[in-house]
């Protein structure tokens, strides 16, 4: 026996969508189809290498937990640019004992 009020729940956790694209897709591709754009590549060009991202970053989505590319972003990019917050280094750490 399904229960309905489950599946309601189950779909209000689903990431936001802009037509069927994830957000975060849509929003990065369309950055980058801007900078190249104000660059001055074709338009047929801009629309390929946007898309084109759009799709790697899909497939290479899948299989990975929520919030992958956050994890990313915090590992590897310098801390002026990912605004996320850092952790103390070990050697500032305290033990409790």
């Amino acid at each position: 026996m399904d229960d309905h009020d489950m599946q309601i729940v189950m779909g209000l956790k689903d990431p936001w969508k802009f037509l069927f694209v994830d957000m975060d897709i849509a929003m990065l591709s369309a950055c980058f189809g801007f900078m190249l754009m104000v660059i001055g590549l074709p338009t047929p060009v801009v629309v390929a290498a946007a898309a084109g991202l759009g799709y790697v970053m899909h497939t290479s989505r899948k299989g990975k937990p929520k919030g992958y590319a956050r994890h990313l972003a915090y590992w590897y990019l310098p801390p002026m640019l990912s605004r996320l917050q850092r952790v103390p280094p070990n050697w500032a750490e305290r033990t409790v004992g």
